[in-house]
């Protein structure tokens, strides 16, 4: 009998080190309501320990479920993943979470004042280490620049400041945890033009160090990685550099020529 999402999360104890290379071996997976739908369908990748990957496809390829198991909000039907030498399923949930750094679509800010936003869900942190994060996350200049700086609140759904700087501010959120696993999910695709240039740089320095996936279907955030892995009909298509898979002339060339995905 298949044990309940709830169920298996439970089943994990172990508190390792939460860096290393990203490994999926043979990962097929269907939404538990649709269990008749596969997903993924016998994945196996591995990101290298220091890699910047980019995951991309069509909508509804399967992308973003990848970044939702790499967090274990849900578990694979069949195969198994690892982070390091640790299959996840061994590893405490919370533990887990608690080192993997996620910068989502939303900036899922509070109508707090900024330093608490960049401190939420870390125990314990000084204003020095705050002010560390949004450094490293090119946003400390801008909060100093507020009438009250990192106790200026952002406003409901972070009306008060841009886009790109509400970004920015997850992103300080995501570095200040002891993270060596970064998931960026679409973190760029609500921007226009200029707050992703902006927001694309500061991910061009957060990468360094740590293992990095990001979940995009803009080319310039692509362009960023060191490398693309291209998921089609739920299984990985394709390979290699955003110029390799241009020459190519398969799966990848055909979506950036199709309008699937923007350029900008």
């Amino acid at each position: 009998m298949k044990l309940s999402t709830n169920t298996q999360e439970s089943l994990g104890s172990a508190h390792p080190p939460i860096r290393g290379s990203i490994t999926l071996n043979k990962v097929s997976f269907a939404y538990p309501e649709r269990p008749e739908v596969p997903v993924l369908k016998n994945v196996s990748l591995k990101v290298s320990e220091g890699e910047c990957v980019a995951i991309v496809g069509a909508s509804g390829s399967g992308k973003s479920t990848i970044a939702a198991l790499l967090q274990r909000l849900y578990e694979p039907t069949s195969g198994s993943i690892a982070i390091g030498p640790n299959r996840l399923g061994s590893i405490d949930v919370n533990h887990l979470r608690d080192h993997v750094a996620v910068v989502s679509q939303n900036p899922n800010l509070f109508d707090a004042p900024i330093r608490e936003n960049i401190a939420y869900g870390s125990r314990a942190l000084s204003q020095a280490q705050v002010e560390e994060a949004a450094k490293s996350a090119h946003v400390h200049d801008f909060i100093m620049s507020l009438p009250e700086g990192y106790e200026t609140a952002v406003g409901e759904d972070a009306s008060l400041i841009s886009g790109g700087q509400a970004q920015r501010i997850q992103i300080a959120r995501a570095l200040i945890r002891p993270s060596k696993i970064l998931i960026l999910d679409e973190c760029t695709s609500a921007l226009d033009p200029t707050n992703q240039a902006a927001v694309l740089e500061t991910i061009e320095d957060a990468k360094v160090g740590r293992t990095t996936v990001m979940i995009t279907h803009k080319i310039a955030a692509m362009k960023v990685c060191d490398r693309i892995l291209v998921v089609h009909d739920g299984a990985i298509a394709e390979t290699g550099t955003f110029d390799e898979l241009m020459d190519r002339k398969g799966v990848f060339a055909q979506l950036a020529s199709g309008g699937e995905w923007f350029s900008d």
